[in-house]
Formats: C-alpha cells, structure tokens, sequence
C-alpha cells in the first residue's frame, strides 16, 4: 500500500466521504490546503449517480491539466465494474469490500497516474 493510498484510506477511516479523503490525501500535489481540496471536488453520487472516488479523481486530473480522465476510467471499470455507487454498493455485497478499498484503489491509481 503506497502512501497516498493510506493517506485516502485514513481520511475516509476519520469519517470523510470518499470524494473528499481522496481529495485531502492529494491536497499538496493541487497546490491546495486540504480544507481547500475538499470542497473543490464534486460530492459523492452528485453527478448522475457516480462514485466519489471516480468523480474526485477526475475533477483532480482535470485541476492538474493532466488528460488521463479516460485512462483513469478504464483503470476504474477494470477494478470495480461499474462507475456508479448504487451498483458498487450491490455488487461488492458478500465480497468483503468496502468504500475504503475503493477510496484505497482510487487512490493508488491516481498516484500511477501523476
């Protein structure tokens, strides 16, 4: 687990939604402070229904001018299927998985990304 990945995780652990603990993990690579960070990124599910950790991280490469979104994306479905938490929600039932391995892998991907 690499650091920006623990970073994520533990904000989300502190009680954070998953589009903010991404966006406070990565708060100093945006030039930002993380109270900042966390209200420049799109809540959770506010457009069209889709996963915070897929909505931040895109609001993020966008910020940094880097064209990675359908990179990202790609990177997203491969892992989780789908991009919007009501099917996240449905199919990690009985795995184990939770918001936080999504947090996790968004934000471990973001950081290959960068």
């Amino acid at each position: 687990m690499n650091e920006m990945e623990m970073k994520a995780r533990a904000n989300h652990r502190n009680g954070n939604n998953c589009s903010a603990s991404l966006a406070m993990a990565f708060a100093e690579k945006l030039g930002m402070s993380e109270a900042e960070a966390k209200s420049f990124v799109p809540a959770p599910r506010s457009i069209d229904g889709k996963c915070g950790g897929y909505l931040s991280v895109v609001a993020m490469l966008e910020k940094l001018g880097i064209d990675k979104t359908k990179e990202y994306e790609q990177m997203f479905l491969e892992k989780n299927g789908s991009l919007f938490c009501k099917e996240l929600i449905a199919r990690r039932s009985g795995t184990g998985r939770t918001c936080n391995d999504i947090v996790g892998e968004a934000a471990a991907m973001l950081d290959s990304l960068l």
